[in-house]
């Protein structure tokens, strides 16, 4: 298997021990924090996108997604729906 090709990124000294004293109290690495950071980031950014898009839809169509999300919701097996 190749290694894994990696770069060096300059940060403040103040963000580096913030990331390793996060890195260090889950007890992990300091990847492991950056990598879940920027997942984070990456997933706040794409429901944010969702709900911006449906901001946008005329109401006929919010009723309909909204009718449909409920009836799927409700069909849902996981049963969060029942608390």
């Amino acid at each position: 298997m190749a290694p894994t090709q990696t770069t060096t990124l300059r940060v403040p000294n103040e963000l580096r021990d913030e990331i390793a004293r996060l890195a260090a109290a889950r007890g992990t690495t300091m990847l492991d924090v950056v990598a879940e950071a920027v997942e984070r980031l990456r997933r706040d950014e794409w429901w944010e996108s969702v709900r911006a898009a449906l901001d946008g839809l005329p109401d006929a169509h919010l009723s309909a997604y909204s009718a449909e999300s409920r009836m799927l919701g409700a069909s849902a097996p996981d049963g969060l729906d029942d608390h």
